[in-house]
């Protein structure tokens, strides 16, 4: 039996369904981080609790391998991942837009150094600089956050680049360099604008980059340390106790994923839009 054909309207319901699965799978885990703090409990260790209790009375999770409730932990790691995130594509973001604007410049060898700085630091490996970090006892929130954000510098100059030396951005600018106007003006207001649209529908697709990034290096105890109910965290240390008490692995890594699809769900719906509109 063969499908009929696809007309405008079935695409047009189709782009309009989407935003509403990428918002479903991105808000159920924003919110959890955002609210789930303020509804956890106490997360220690009770004394008559057993450690990887399957789900039950008292324990909708189960337990974990230290005997600490499952929910309560789940409810408390999201506010780590999501600001761990944020916080370093912040860092990215602010180091990259001004090495992006200092490489488009009109000095040619200006441009060079930048980029092929670039370059030296997008040849390091993200785990391997962590995993250095780790061996040398710079592990903490901190230092995870900043080198993530750091290693993302690169893809935010180049983008930067990239939409200042646009042909069209060429034109508006010397044009209004033959006005007389400065490089505050330039730079500040004609060109933020230009790179606006592509730095935002970049960063949703970073904020997955990053948040892979910081999702490994804890769960192979290269960040946070292993009492931290991150998610990433409690997925490795109940790893081991996956299918005795599955609960307390499943939960925290199907919230990751749905972060990570639901954000990219909405970066390709924003450019599909872009796409149609134009």
């Amino acid at each position: 039996m063969t499908r009929p054909p696809t007309t405008a309207a079935d695409e047009a319901a189709t782009r309009r369904r989407r935003p509403w699965t990428g918002l479903t799978l991105l808000g159920v885990p924003l919110i959890m981080a955002l609210l789930g703090p303020l509804a956890a409990g106490d997360d220690f260790p009770l004394p008559d609790v057993v450690p990887s209790q399957p789900p039950g009375s008292g324990h909708p999770l189960g337990t974990d391998v230290l005997g600490r409730d499952a929910l309560t932990l789940v409810l408390e790691g999201g506010a780590s991942v999501v600001g761990s995130a944020l916080a370093a594509l912040t860092v990215g973001t602010l180091l990259g837009i001004p090495l992006g604007l200092l490489a488009a410049g009109p000095r040619r060898g200006l441009d060079e150094a930048v980029m092929r700085t670039m370059d030296l630091v997008l040849a390091f490996p993200g785990l391997l600089v962590l995993m250095t970090l780790a061996a040398t006892g710079r592990r903490d929130w901190l230092w995870l956050v900043t080198v993530a954000g750091v290693l993302q510098v690169p893809a935010v100059a180049r983008l930067v680049r990239g939409a200042v030396l646009a042909p069209g951005t060429q034109t508006v600018v010397e044009a209004l360099r033959m006005q007389g106007r400065g490089w505050a003006y330039i730079h500040l207001r004609h060109l933020a604008r230009e790179v606006a649209a592509p730095l935002a529908t970049d960063a949703g697709g970073r904020f997955s980059t990053v948040l892979y990034l910081l999702a490994s290096a804890n769960f192979l105890g290269l960040g946070l340390p292993s009492s931290s109910p991150d998610w990433a965290v409690l997925i490795e240390r109940n790893s081991d106790a996956l299918f005795t008490q599955p609960a307390a692995v499943l939960v925290p890594a199907g919230l990751l994923t749905s972060l990570c699809v639901g954000g990219n769900l909405l970066v390709d719906h924003v450019i599909a839009r872009e796409r149609n509109r134009r």
